[in-house]
């Protein structure tokens, strides 16, 4: 009993001892604050309401989550998360659905969710029924993805009922003529789906944002498909999980009306909540890619997009998909910094199409040219 506890007492040192070299290194991590009495300093901090909080299931009656892995299938789609919104009586607030990534959940952003909560919008989550990562598959269900497009446009409705309830904390406050939708890698996928595929797109939604997206299997007939929505794509040149130059680089020329924009040494985990915890690595990516590898030896899955995604009207061009994690050396950006310029970037952006005004007008100047010539680690790409 007495070497036992000597063990356990040891085993609690080495781990205190090792938590502080983490937290060390992680305090000194810390970035650079943006340049005082800048425009972008100002955009960040600016928070025109404290924001609430709220439960949010809905369950669709009308569609079946599908048997994967363990999971034996359901006859309905059960989507569970929650709803960012201003504190107050504010009305006409445009509304956001974020979209998680593979083996994410809906709070896997919420440094994002919040800003935009904190600045009038009304932000709605929820984890996929099997591509989160307590999914009941057993491991997250990457092919699932074709039936997320629906699960957003479910969450959009169950959010103009609450809008429509006398009885909500929404009602009436909700501009049901504004709606964006954004998400993050697999997240980032569902959003472009839900923007642009012809048989999965909803026509509500107004502006789409897309953080490192895998979209190097779609053709130009794919955004051409709904010309009317404005998109933004935000990649990093060191994303090793969806690495840019066979993703957004390569999505370009396709996309003539898109925006682009990249960060200088970005990442992929740069986007999520867990960038900057990790921001004492070199690269967070190399953890990342950990997980795609102890993932994708779990899962049987198809060597080309077509297999699980419609190919109407040609959206989808004759490829395999690239294999990720190629090796990248040197210093990343810190992840802190990342989410700074991710909350302004989508912030103006959302801004610029969702609202109206003199804060449009203001938000596209910022977003268009403040940005860039503020930030040397942004280069930004307009709509040819």
């Amino acid at each position: 009993m007495k070497i036992l506890k000597k063990i356990i007492k040891w085993l609690l040192i080495i781990w205190a001892v090792v938590g502080l070299v983490i937290a060390g290194m992680w305090l000194a991590n810390s970035p650079a604050d943006l340049e005082s009495e800048s425009d972008s300093l100002a955009r960040l901090e600016k928070a025109n309401h404290s924001f609430e909080k709220m439960i949010l299931e809905v369950i669709d009656l009308t569609r079946a989550t599908p048997a994967m892995g363990k999971f034996e299938g359901d006859d309905k789609r059960v989507l569970k998360g929650a709803i960012w919104y201003p504190e107050g009586d504010t009305t006409d607030l445009p509304l956001i659905v974020y979209n998680h990534g593979f083996g994410g959940y809906h709070k896997d952003s919420t440094h994002l969710v919040e800003y935009l909560a904190s600045n009038g919008y009304v932000v709605a989550a929820i984890d996929f029924p099997l591509s989160t990562a307590k999914s009941p598959a057993g491991v997250p269900q990457l092919e699932d993805v074709v039936s997320q497009p629906g699960d957003v446009t479910a969450v959009i409705n169950q959010l103009l009922i609450m809008n429509s309830d006398v009885d909500s904390a929404l009602y009436q406050r909700i501009d049901t003529n504004n709606i964006g939708a954004m998400g993050l890698s697999l997240g980032g996928l569902t959003t472009a789906l839900v923007s642009f595929h012809p048989d999965l797109t909803d026509q509500r939604i107004k502006a789409s944002v897309m953080m490192a997206p895998p979209l190097e299997a779609f053709s130009d007939q794919f955004y051409a498909s709904n010309p009317k929505v404005k998109s933004l794509l935000i990649s990093g040149s060191m994303d090793r999980v969806v690495p840019e130059p066979a993703n957004a680089n390569d999505v370009k020329p396709r996309h003539p009306k898109g925006w682009f924009m990249s960060f200088d040494k970005g990442t992929h985990l740069g986007f999520a909540d867990v960038g900057n915890h990790l921001r004492w690595m070199e690269n967070p990516d190399d953890l990342g890619c950990a997980f795609m590898a102890y993932m994708l030896e779990r899962l049987t899955l198809p060597e080309r997009w077509d297999a699980v995604i419609p190919t109407t009207n040609g959206v989808l061009r004759d490829i395999e998909v690239s294999d990720p994690c190629p090796d990248l050396a040197g210093q990343s950006l810190n992840g802190l910094k990342q989410q700074w310029l991710t909350q302004l970037a989508i912030g103006s952006f959302f801004d610029t199409h969702l609202q109206s005004g003199s804060r449009a007008e203001d938000a596209s100047r910022f977003f268009r040219d403040t940005l860039v010539s503020e930030n040397p680690e942004v280069s930004l790409r307009a709509p040819l």
